[in-house]
């Protein structure tokens, strides 16, 4: 035991002198935790504690002992400490005023594989280097924890790569840094990713020339190509295919990074699967525009919502020919149309059956051909009113269920005319003709004429009027079921 000494818990109450030298020029650069480890070594010189190793200032400092043991092999490089025992470990500290006073030799660089710092001097082939240079290699190995061969071969591959043979010791830290994050430890991975950054080198240049600029990449360029393939996932020739959605705009790698971001999300990073989908989506474009172009609405770019709207219409198993006509359809009937048209159009075809668009020329020529017997029908009967379903559903049952001729029912709305409801009195008259077996116009002439020889008509009477007003009075209608006829002349076309 020492003949004077401190108290064992003097050391709490205690202070540690730091030289601001060593926090304006070693402190500041280096890693936090090697700062912990040269401060609390620091203070065991001062307050030296018997029970101390590498292992217990290790579970202090709730470190790694690995890490306590880089640390110090760290400010050793530096020159701040030597090792001075194997068994057990231990360091001694020097004093940062008289290393400077000196100008001794660095221990750290003495201390450090000689061999190591000769392949350095090697490779850079007569380049200086400062101190700071130095120790940002030497912080490759202690700080990214590269292995010293992969370090050289970095220095290497920088060497290579620059025009003037002179490696730019920023660009190279950069670079060490980008291998330890990779999780570069071998040769092998130097390797791989060196022949994978020319492949990549290669690849970008070729894009640039496709984007119209014959140059070099810059860094910020080969970052954001590597966020494309490494990040985003795509394949160089999915990249390359992009490039064809450029000449829309100005050719940039900002506005393929903006088509390549659109890809991405939409999961497509193969070149197959990529080019089909642009090609699904020009295709869409075009019939979208040719929508809005139907409904009158010619130059217009289409949006989203009327993009999303067709793909609506087509998922509902609607073809681009139907949707199409359904276009065609909503223009006519409210002088221009809107997509809410369209949709209704669809909408009652689909209700109606009507899923083709062979189906929909059916359907309309069948209902032209019963507009014009319609209007036939209003003429002889005195009508002024436009064709609706209900009209054509009467005519359709006179025709079909009731078997009879398009001149039977002529024949039936004249002497319907000049009634209050004359499509009701036309049904009626072909009913009876109906139950008394009446099927040619003959037959229902003489009916009618032996009707009118024993009906009571006054003279101002038109007969015909008298023939409509007897339908009437013989079928025994009741004030509801007449108010019901005149209400049904009110339908609307449909």
């Amino acid at each position: 035991m020492a003949f004077c000494s401190f108290d064992d818990s003097a050391a709490l109450f205690d202070a540690t002198p730091v030289e601001n030298m060593f926090i304006t020029e070693y402190m500041l650069r280096a890693p936090g935790d090697f700062v912990k480890v040269y401060l609390y070594g620091l203070m065991l010189c001062y307050h030296q504690a018997e029970r101390m190793s590498m292992a217990a200032m290790a579970k202090d400092l709730d470190m790694a002992e690995e890490d306590v043991e880089r640390a110090f092999k760290y400010w050793a490089r530096e020159g701040l400490v030597r090792q001075t025992g194997d068994n057990p470990v231990s360091y001694a500290y020097f004093n940062l005023k008289q290393m400077t006073l000196t100008r001794a030799e660095n221990p750290g660089e003495i201390l450090y594989n000689r061999n190591f710092t000769e392949e350095i001097r090697r490779i850079l082939d007569g380049q200086t280097l400062g101190e700071n240079d130095y120790q940002r290699i030497f912080d490759w190995v202690d700080v990214l924890e590269l292995p010293e061969e992969v370090v050289l071969m970095l220095l290497q591959t920088e060497r290579q790569r620059s025009r003037s043979g002179r490696v730019a010791i920023s660009i190279a830290d950069r670079v060490a840094r980008e291998w330890a994050q990779s999780g570069v430890r071998t040769v092998e991975d130097v390797e791989k990713i060196v022949i994978l950054g020319r492949e990549r080198e290669t690849q970008l240049r070729k894009l640039l020339s496709r984007l119209g600029q014959r140059r070099a990449p810059s860094d910020d360029e080969k970052a954001m190509y590597k966020k494309w393939i490494d990040e985003w996932g795509f394949t160089p020739e999915a990249v390359q295919e992009a490039c064809r959605e450029t000449t829309k705009g100005t050719p940039t790698m900002a506005y393929l990074d903006g088509i390549l971001l659109r890809q991405h999300q939409l999961g497509r990073h193969e070149a197959q699967a990529l080019a089909s989908g642009i090609v699904r989506e020009r295709t869409a474009r075009d019939f979208a525009r040719e929508v809005l172009a139907g409904l009158g609405r010619t130059g217009v770019t289409p949006t989203q919502e009327d993009m999303a709207a067709i793909d609506a219409w087509r998922q509902a198993g609607n073809s681009e020919e139907l949707i199409l006509l359904a276009v065609a359809a909503a223009h006519k009937r409210t002088n221009g149309g809107n997509f809410d048209d369209v949709d209704q159009w669809l909408a009652r075809w689909q209700k109606q059956g009507l899923r083709t668009p062979e189906a929909v020329r059916a359907e309309s020529a069948r209902v032209r051909a019963l507009n014009a017997q319609l209007r036939e029908i209003y003429e002889a009967a005195g009508l002024e009113k436009r064709p609706n379903g209900a009209d054509r559903d009467l005519l359709c049952r006179w025709a079909g269920e009731m078997g009879m001729s398009a001149e039977m029912i002529l024949l039936a709305a004249q002497y319907a005319r000049g009634g209050g409801a004359p499509m009701l009195f036309i049904g009626k008259i072909l009913a009876d003709w109906q139950r008394a077996g009446i099927s040619t116009e003959e037959t229902a002439r003489a009916e009618h004429e032996a009707h009118m020889r024993g009906g009571a008509q006054t003279a101002a009477e038109p007969k015909v009027a008298a023939r409509g007003q007897d339908v009437l009075m013989r079928h025994n209608y009741t004030a509801d079921d007449y108010r019901s006829m005149v209400v049904d002349l009110d339908e609307e076309e449909s």
